[in-house]
């Protein structure tokens, strides 16, 4: 991860299912690659109560928006 966190100084993301030149290291596993299309999840309760909607995003959103933002642009 370069300084200003992207990897090797072009991808700001560790995941990706595409980009296959920084998955080609013969010599590491697929978990150990610079990038690795096995995902982050969490799981979350939504609650109906209080919750009014869910965004799923990508870098191409966070990277303009702040989460403030993006609910703005909905409500």
């Amino acid at each position: 991860v370069s300084n200003d966190g992207r990897i090797n100084g072009g991808l700001n993301l560790s995941r990706a299912i595409g980009d296959h030149s920084y998955k080609q290291n013969k010599e590491l596993n697929d978990k150990e690659q610079m990038i690795t299309a096995l995902p982050d999840v969490k799981t979350l309760t939504v609650n109906p109560e209080t919750d009014q909607f869910m965004v799923l995003a990508c870098d191409g959103i966070w990277n303009f928006m702040s989460s403030q933002d993006v609910c703005d642009f909905i409500l």
